[in-house]
Parts: structure tokens; C-alpha cells; sequence
């Protein structure tokens, strides 16, 4: 797939790309006054999963191992924690279940730093975007969490990417490097919120901090993390060592226990301080994803599951651990349903009208990649076709826009027509449908004449009819799963149901108390995403994985509290 960065080398700017791309409680009693409110308490799932707990015999536990404190897993938010504590003095053993420290993407959300600003990001009041995160979360989240690292994003991502030497800083105006392998941070887009009350659908804020070069992802700046940590002299890592037990002494998490994979035997790894749960999330775990997440499961055929790690038995490695580690000692999860990362791709979808297979007209259009990612999975069947016609280029760069713009077909254009009765034909619409297609568009081009969308509401200045030909199709279909880089599949990238916290990520108990010695970053972590990923901030899972691993790794040690 290209990047931002390459698309704005095929004449699209980065200040323009977003724009292209885009982008329950109930009342106990009878009486309101005076009463307490419900707290969370761990949900029959959540008791069920409790009971998996692994026994293991001592005699199978070859050696054990002392540390101040045990991070379990290492992708971001593990090697940000694993590092931060380092630095804080503790001596750390980070454990990670795969042979390798884990990134793909290269997206952080990060803003109010001098970073930031250098790359074009003006400073934005975090409080602004929490309330939006909070409003499309319908406010199951919990905003605390969410506006602890909305504030300090800025600052822990200035200290990860200055991990890395020679990283090169663009400024909205600067031209992209030559050199492939030169590192380098842009801003996804610039200009601060992009919402237009009564034009845009939804609010996106340009607060992306992108990384370039090297594999598209940011695995140079990860593993420069990791060197950070061992530098100190104060870490370890150990690999193919999934965490499998969680052990207590007087209250207080003392240690973990994990199956060294080579040979089959265990480690108990004593942390005096404490342990960071940092092991992801759980889209490989079908019990959990029945549990907590049903419409996923219920739609599993629909989605190309897109993380790829695996442990060195070839199993996948996103199954849970984690989370099923803390209700094992006492934690619980956010209350189904529980928030995932799901995308499709669709090329400037917000100036084009989209028919399901039966069709018809089903949403308003000016939808980011995550939401109508949800409205297609509504539709019958499993594909939906984009309508373009040839005036098409006078208001979106088709051409700049083509190597990004292949349906899950793999093809540019899945048909094309003089006339619409034809296109349908091409597109094998039957009798009934083909009428309905047809008068779709005749539908959607008196609207548009009309200057206001009475059946979906979408801005005028997005509407534009389908009336010169070649008329053309893009058709998506989310029972083709091409490859895990084909962003026009729907991909499920992650789930994002975890632990819940408070603001020093600490995991708490059923009575809101934190259990001693235990910390959930990253996906193990709850409150950040709930019920839904929004889409409003591109890069906050990353932001905030990565903010609450430098936090917790802080707090561990020092038990100092971010302001």
C-alpha cells in the first residue's frame, strides 16, 4: 500500500491527504437521590475467564529470577514502559511471547511539543478532543484515562522518537527525502481541527505525527528504544516466553511465571516493584471474541484479521494473555462490548455515492474508514459499489489518486459504462436491483440539483451527480481478503478491551482499588477505547499505548503521579 507521504509525491499534499483519505446504565431503586453510583464489578465473563487460571507444579519451574520490575510483552507500550523504568533505576526483565519486539504501523498521535509544532501541528487543548473521543464513545470511556494522555502524548513522544539518531523532522513545506533508508517524521495532515459544522460529518483533528522511511512501519525507532533501555545497564529482555501465571504474596503481585517455548519448561521471574501487563490484545482468542466483542465474531468472515504475530510454534500470539492474567488476581475488564480497530479503505469516498448489492443508497457518504467499515457490515450481502462519473476529476484528483483507488478485487475499476443500465448489467445486478441501482442515482442527481441530501443529510459541497459518461465502479467486497496490506479489505487490526485502570495505569479491583503491584498498558489496558475506536484522532492507539508505558514504567519505580 502507499503511505500518506507517497501519495503527496504523486501531487497530494499532506495538507490535503486527510481530507482525501478520511478520513447504558441503568437506575437501581426507586429513588435517584442519595444514591451510589453502580461501580464495576467483574462480569460473568469476566468470572468464567477467572477460572482458567493456570496450575502449575514448583518441580516444573527450573529457576527463578529477581527484578524490580517484569514488563510482559514488547511492543510499544512494553518497550516505552521496559525503558522508562530503566531510567527511572529499576532493574527491569521485559518477557515477549514471540522472538522479536512487535510494531507495524507508524502513526502517533502527539501534540503540544516542540516536535509537533516543528512538523506543522499547532497546539490544541487536549480537553477539546477528549469531549469528541469521549461523545463518539458514548461516553463509556473513561475520561480520566483519556485526557491523562491526551496531555502527555506530546511529551512522551518527543522522548521515544529522540531514541532514535539522525531522525530527520519535515515541515509541512519540506520535500521528502531521496534516500529510502533515512527515518524521518511528517504530519499526516496540518492546520489544526478540520471540522466545518455543516459540512463535515464527522470531526478530525490533525494532530498525526507520522514516521517514513525504512518498512513503513517504526521498528528503527522501536528497536533504538530498546537499545536505550539496555544502555542503562538496568534491562534485560527475554524472548518466546509467554507469560501463562500471575503469582501474589500478602496482597501484592510478586511475580510472574512463563513457559519458556524452546523447551517447554518455566521461569519465575520476582519483581519486587511490581508488573506491567503489556502482552495486546486478543482478536486470536474466538472464546474472547464471542464474549466481548460478539458483532466481531458474528461478522468473523467479513474481516481480514491483520496482525500477524506469531510465537516460534507458529501460533498466533493476540490471544489474550494479558487480560485473562488480571481477572486471574482479581481485575476486570470494561463491560462488553468492547472496542476494536477495523478499517476499509475507500477512496474519496466522501464525494462519491455508495449502493449495496440491492442497489440502494445506504448512508451518508462523508464517513471516516472506521465507521463505514460498520455501516457495510449492515448491508446484504458483502459487497458495496462506488459510482463515478467522468466529471469526476474536476473535484477529486483521480489520477494523483489512482495507485491507492483498486477495490478488494484487486482492480482499478470493477466495471465500466456508457450507460447506467449497462454498468448495472456489468455489475450483475438482477432485475429488481438493476431498477433499484438505476433509480439510486436518478435519486441521489435530483439532491443534488435540489442542494440538500433530504435521505442522508450529507453536505451540499460534497454532493455531485452521476450524469456524463463513462460511468465507473469500484467494488469492495469483504469476503475477498487479498492481503493483510491491501487497505481496501476490511481488516480487523487489533481489539482494544482491556483492564480497568486509573490514571497511573494501575489495574484496579472490583471496589475501584488498585491492585498492588499490578499495571496494564497498551491493549491491556481499558477505558481509553470503549465501545468503539473512534476515528477523530488518527494515531491514538499508538499515542496512547506509548504514553502510558512511559507513565507507568515512572510511576512503578517512583510512584510519582503525571499532573
Amino acid at each position: 500500500m502507499k503511505t500518506s507521504c507517497q501519495v503527496a509525491k504523486a501531487g497530494v499534499t499532506r495538507r490535503g491527504f486527510l481530507g482525501l483519505a478520511a478520513a447504558s446504565a441503568v437506575i437501581a431503586g426507586s429513588g435517584i437521590a442519595g444514591c451510589s453510583p453502580a461501580k464495576p464489578s467483574k462480569t460473568d465473563a469476566d468470572a468464567e475467564q477467572a477460572q482458567t487460571a493456570l496450575e502449575i507444579d514448583e518441580s516444573e519451574i527450573k529457576e527463578t529470577k529477581e527484578a524490580d520490575v517484569v514488563v510482559v510483552g514488547l511492543g510499544v507500550s512494553g518497550v516505552a514502559a521496559m525503558r522508562s523504568a530503566a531510567e527511572a533505576g529499576a532493574h527491569v526483565i521485559a518477557v515477549e511471547k514471540t522472538s522479536i519486539a512487535n510494531c507495524r504501523s507508524s502513526m502517533f498521535a502527539a501534540f503540544n511539543c516542540d516536535t509537533a509544532r516543528k512538523l506543522g501541528i499547532p497546539d490544541t487543548d487536549p480537553t477539546e478532543i477528549g469531549n469528541e473521543l469521549m461523545t463518539q464513545m458514548a461516553h463509556r470511556a473513561d475520561y480520566r484515562v483519556i485526557n491523562t494522555w491526551l496531555k502527555h502524548c506530546g511529551e512522551a513522544f518527543e522522548w521515544y522518537t529522540g531514541a532514535y539518531k539522525d531522525l530527520l523532522l519535515l515541515g509541512p513545506e519540506d520535500a521528502f527525502p531521496e534516500n529510502p533508508d533515512q527515518i524521518y517524521l511528517y504530519a499526516e495532515s496540518v492546520g489544526g481541527s478540520t471540522y466545518r459544522p455543516g459540512i463535515d460529518h464527522e470531526h478530525l483533528f490533525a494532530a498525526c505525527c507520522c514516521v517514513g522511511g525504512g518498512d513503513e512501519t517504526h521498528r528503527p525507532i522501536l528497536e533504538a528504544n530498546i537499545e536505550k533501555a539496555l544502555e542503562t545497564g538496568n534491562a534485560e529482555t527475554v524472548f518466546d516466553s509467554p507469560a501463562v501465571k500471575l503469582e501474589t504474596k500478602d496482597g501484592k503481585v510478586s511475580a510472574v511465571v512463563c513457559k519458556n517455548l524452546q523447551d517447554g519448561t518455566y521461569t519465575r521471574y520476582a519483581a519486587s516493584k511490581g508488573v506491567i501487563l503489556a502482552s495486546g490484545d486478543y482478536s486470536y482468542n474466538d472464546e474472547m471474541l464471542q464474549k466481548y466483542a460478539p458483532w466481531v465474531y458474528a461478522h468473523k468472515d467479513n474481516y481480514l484479521f491483520s496482525h500477524e504475530a506469531m510465537d516460534c510454534k507458529g501460533n498466533h500470539a493476540s490471544t489474550g494473555d494479558g487480560q485473562n492474567l488480571g481477572i486471574s488476581v482479581g481485575g476486570h475488564l470494561d463491560i462488553a462490548p468492547h472496542a476494536i480497530m477495523a478499517h476499509i479503505f475507500q477512496f474519496g469516498i466522501e464525494n462519491f455515492i455508495e449502493l449495496n448489492e440491492r442497489g440502494e443508497r445506504f448512508c451518508n457518504e462523508d464517513l471516516s474508514m472506521t465507521n463505514i467499515a460498520k455501516v457495510i457490515l449492515n448491508q446484504p450481502g458483502s459487497k458495496v459499489f462506488q459510482i463515478i462519473d467522468a466529471k469526476a476529476n474536476d473535484y477529486y484528483p483521480i489520477d494523483e489518486m489512482l495507485p491507492m483507488m483498486r477495490g478488494s478485487d484487486g482492480e482499478t475499476y470493477s466495471a465500466e459504462a456508457d450507460t447506467l443500465e449497462e454498468l448495472a448489467a456489468k455489475l450483475r445486478f438482477d432485475n429488481d436491483a438493476a431498477s433499484t441501482f438505476v433509480a439510486s442515482i436518478e435519486r441521489c442527481n435530483e439532491l443534488c440539483e435540489k442542494g440538500h441530501d433530504d435521505d442522508f443529510g450529507k453536505a451540499a459541497e460534497k454532493m455531485h451527480p452521476i450524469i456524463e459518461p463513462p460511468f465507473k465502479a469500484v467494488t469492495y467486497d469483504t469476503l475477498k481478503h487479498t492481503s493483510v496490506e491491501d487497505v481496501s479489505c476490511m481488516r480487523l487490526l487489533v481489539t482494544m478491551g482491556g483492564l480497568v485502570t486509573d490514571t497511573n495505569a494501575r489495574v484496579l479491583d472490583d471496589d475501584l482499588n488498585p491492585i498492588q503491584g499490578l499495571y496494564a498498558v497498551g491493549n491491556v489496558q481499558g477505558g481509553r477505547f470503549v465501545d468503539d475506536y473512534p476515528f477523530s484522532l488518527s494515531g491514538a492507539s499508538h499515542a496512547a499505548a506509548l504514553t502510558y508505558g512511559y507513565l507507568a514504567g515512572e510511576h512503578i519505580v517512583n510512584g510519582e503521579t503525571a499532573e
